[in-house]
């Protein structure tokens, strides 16, 4: 009797363990290509063709050439009015190929813009913009010569503008600077951290404790109108925009889908909530694959298929990781061991 008792319970441990975890042959595998060693955290990355622009913390901005895995430049600071500032903690950036612009954010910070074409210097170009709260942006070149820049503002809300270059000649000597010509600020009661647009009709934004926001735009450049927002699990951190909806990193509440039809139609129910004993910080998609950064848990990767049944595919411990980026096939890893580039094998 006691050793059927026994078996009994191993077949229930069993069973809640299977049921717990995936089955290893659905497993996907995860292959380290490469480590470029930013010296600093790799907080965050951009990637204009086979080149990343890497905020690397403490270390400043630096500029790697994917392909050999060189880093072509090393920007510990930058020239203000003949002195030279170092960098304090960079954790956003973002490349404007068409108007050869880098924006960069430290910790909290405004957005600072600086003028760059693949020369041994950065050239600071000022004064900062958006706000002194930014927590995330997305920009877009309407042509040479503007960008439109849309900011989480943890201050207030959304922040956003365009923006003219103009220039002047005192003594011989070209000034250049980026002149705000129109835009504003929305207001939500919600604390921003995160944003995202397709650049065409849709901005999302997280915002803390009071879930995510969806916004439409008629055209980049028309004011955002506030379309519905739906309230979370946990934290709302960071957000990505599909074609059909939006991926929301949650924090220690995991991960939501929801789609674009929930905000249109006012249904708060009809998302699917994933990775629900995960801490998310933040997502990456690309066709049928979702990334999960997990901080010091490394990364969990998810077959989104069916974006409301996600299948999870395994958890990677492969450092701290603060978010990744898709490289071609490849995904770029943004820890503190540097940038990782990995392969995936589904």
């Amino acid at each position: 009797m006691t050793g059927t008792k026994n078996l009994f319970i191993v077949t229930l441990l069993f069973l809640a363990t299977s049921c717990s975890k995936p089955n290893v042959e659905d497993l996907w595998l995860v292959s380290e290509e490469s480590i470029l060693v930013t010296d600093g955290f790799a907080r965050d990355v951009d990637i204009r063709g086979d080149n990343a622009f890497v905020a690397a913390g403490q270390s400043g901005l630096q500029v790697w050439d994917l392909l050999s895995s060189s880093k072509l430049n090393d920007f510990q600071g930058y020239v203000e009015a003949g002195e030279f500032l170092e960098f304090d903690d960079l954790a956003i950036v973002e490349r404007d190929s068409v108007n050869n612009l880098i924006f960069v954010s430290e910790s909290n910070r405004d957005v600072k813009i600086f003028y760059f074409d693949y020369g041994d210097s950065i050239h600071y170009r000022s004064p900062p913009i958006m706000s002194a709260r930014t927590r995330g942006l997305k920009s877009y070149p309407t042509f040479k010569g503007q960008f439109i820049m849309f900011t989480a503002d943890n201050d207030d809300g959304m922040k956003w503008g365009f923006f003219n270059r103009d220039s002047s000649n005192i003594l011989g000597i070209e000034l250049i600077s980026w002149v705000l010509e129109g835009g504003g600020e929305i207001y939500t009661p919600g604390k921003p951290i995160g944003i995202d647009s397709d650049g065409l009709g849709f901005i999302a934004m997280a915002v803390d404790q009071m879930g995510v926001e969806l916004y439409s735009i008629d055209s980049l450049g028309s004011e955002p109108v506030l379309i519905n927002r739906i309230d979370t699990e946990g934290n709302a951190e960071k957000v990505v925009l599909t074609s059909d909806g939006m991926f929301a990193a949650c924090d220690d509440a995991g991960a939501y889908y929801i789609p674009k039809s929930s905000f249109l139609n006012g249904d708060n129910n009809r998302h699917k909530r994933f990775a629900k004993d995960l801490t998310v910080d933040h997502i990456s998609i690309k066709d049928n694959i979702a990334v999960l950064s997990l901080g010091s848990k490394g990364i969990a990767l998810y077959d989104v298929t069916d974006p409301f049944s996600p299948i999870e595919r395994g958890i990677f411990s492969i450092g701290y990781t603060y978010k990744t980026k898709f490289w071609g096939d490849n995904l770029l890893v943004c820890s503190r061991e540097g940038l990782q580039i990995l392969s995936i094998g589904q």
